[in-house]
C-alpha cells in the first residue's frame, strides 16, 4: 500500500441515496458517474465515516468499533479508490472532470432533452396527442385564471392526470414568456441558478429570453450561473419545457429556466433574485411555472416505514399555506415545522409566490404515487396562484 495514501481524508460528494433490497444505491445527479452504484451494508457504514476529516486508518478503526469486525486501511482504500474512479468523491479527480464537463456544456447553445422515449413520447405527434386533454375545455366550472401555475415533476407516467390539471391552467394564460422554476436535485452553491441557453424539445427548441437572463445575472449579488451542470439532467426543468412547447407548438415562446434549492438554504437569496426578476419583468406578460413534488416518504427515503397519515398531514399543511398566496405563510410553515416528509416543493413554490405576490392560491389536484416494492411513496399536486 502506498504510505502517502494513509493521510487521505476522503469525502463523499452530495449524491442521491436510496435503499433498495437492503442495499444502498448511489446516483449522481450530475451524471458524471452515469450508472447507479449499489453498495453492501458494510460499505454503507464506511460511507458514513467519510466526512473529509478522518484518515483511512481512522475510518478503519471506527468501522471496526461499529461493526465488531477488524478491517485494515488497505481494505478501506480499495473501496475509496473505486468510488473516486467513478467520480463519487469530492476529490481532484472529480474537480477536473467537473471543470471539463462544465466547459463542454457551456459551448452548446441549447440544452438537449434527455427523457424522451422514457417519461414522455419522443414522437412529436404522440407528444401533442398526450397533452391534447389539457387543451380541451374544462367542464368543471373551476376558475383556471392564473398568474402562476404549479405542476408536478414526478415521472409523467406516474402522475399524468395531475399534470393535465396544471397544464389546463397554463393553456389558458396568454403569456409568451414562461419562467420555469425547477427544483435543484443537484447541489448548487447558491439557492437560485439560471441557465443562459435554449431548451430543446421533440417539437423544437424554446428560446431563452436572453435580455431577461442578462439583466438578472447582472443585478443579483451572487453568481446565478455558478453551476450550469445542475441543469443537464434536471427533469423538473425539462418536463415543463416539453409540455409547454406541446401546448403551444406554434407560439413564439421565450423561457427563463431557473432552479431553486430548498427553502432552508437561504430564503433571503431567493427573495433577492425574485424581486429583481419581478422588476425586470414589470410591464411584460409572463407566467411562472413551478415543477415540484410534495412528500417523499418510506424506507426508500430513509424512514423506518411508510406513514401515510403523516404524509397527508404535512402535505395538507403545505397546501393550506399555498392557498393563502402569501410567500411569508410558506416560509413561516417551514420555519415552524421543518421538512420531516422531504417536501421538495418549498423552495421553487416560495420563489413563484415571491415573484408574483399573488392574492390567493388553489390546489387543483393532488395524488400519491406508491412504490409497493419499497413500501414508499411520493405525493404531488397541481395548483394556481391568482
Amino acid at each position: 500500500m502506498d504510505e502517502s495514501k494513509l493521510n487521505w481524508r476522503p469525502r463523499l460528494r452530495p449524491l442521491q441515496m436510496t435503499l433498495q433490497d437492503g442495499a444502498l444505491v448511489l446516483s449522481d445527479p450530475l451524471g458524471l458517474s452515469p450508472n447507479p452504484v449499489s453498495l453492501s451494508p458494510a460499505a454503507a457504514v464506511v460511507l458514513g465515516l467519510m466526512d473529509g476529516k478522518r484518515t483511512l486508518g481512522e475510518i478503519a478503526e471506527e468501522y471496526s468499533k461499529i461493526v465488531g469486525e477488524r478491517v485494515g486501511p488497505a481494505e478501506i482504500l480499495t473501496l475509496i479508490e473505486k468510488l473516486d474512479e467513478l467520480y463519487l468523491l469530492d476529490s481532484p479527480r472529480f474537480e477536473e472532470a467537473y471543470r471539463k464537463a462544465t466547459e463542454d456544456f457551456l459551448r452548446r447553445d441549447s440544452r438537449p432533452y434527455t427523457m424522451a422515449g422514457l417519461s414522455y413520447p419522443a414522437d412529436p405527434m404522440a407528444l401533442r396527442e398526450k397533452v391534447a386533454a389539457a387543451r380541451r375545455l374544462d367542464s368543471s366550472g373551476r376558475d383556471l385564471t392564473a398568474r402562476g401555475v404549479v405542476i408536478p415533476h414526478i415521472d409523467p407516467r406516474r402522475g399524468w392526470p395531475v399534470y393535465v390539471e396544471g397544464l389546463r391552467a397554463i393553456f389558458r394564460n396568454p403569456a409568451d414568456l414562461i419562467v420555469i422554476l425547477g427544483v435543484a436535485h443537484s447541489p448548487i452553491r447558491h439557492p437560485v441558478q439560471v441557465l443562459p441557453m435554449a431548451l430543446e424539445t421533440p417539437l423544437g427548441r424554446l428560446e431563452v429570453a436572453d435580455d431577461v437572463v442578462s439583466k438578472l445575472t447582472g443585478s443579483v449579488s451572487y453568481d446565478l450561473v455558478s453551476d450550469p451542470l445542475a441543469f443537464v439532467r434536471e427533469h423538473s426543468v425539462e418536463f415543463p419545457a416539453v409540455f409547454v412547447k406541446a401546448l403551444f407548438p406554434e407560439r413564439r415562446l421565450r423561457v427563463v429556466p431557473l432552479i431553486v434549492s430548498d427553502l432552508g438554504d437561504g430564503p433571503e437569496a431567493i427573495d433577492e433574485a425574485m424581486i429583481k426578476l419581478r422588476e425586470i419583468l414589470r410591464g411584460r406578460e409572463f407566467l411562472p411555472v413551478a415543477a415540484v413534488d410534495l412528500s417523499h416518504v418510506g424506507p426508500k427515503f430513509g424512514d423506518e416505514f411508510l406513514d401515510e397519515d403523516r404524509m397527508l398531514h404535512y402535505d395538507g399543511e403545505f397546501m393550506a399555506s399555498f392557498s393563502t398566496g402569501v410567500p411569508e405563510s410558506l416560509k413561516a410553515l417551514y420555519e415552524e415545522m421543518g421538512n420531516p416528509t422531504r417536501i421538495d416543493a418549498y423552495g421553487a413554490t416560495y420563489a413563484l409566490m415571491r415573484l408574483i405576490e399573488g392574492e390567493e392560491g388553489e390546489s387543483l389536484a393532488y395524488d400519491v404515487s406508491r412504490e409497493d416494492e419499497t413500501s414508499s411513496a411520493v405525493s404531488f399536486m397541481a395548483g394556481v396562484i391568482r
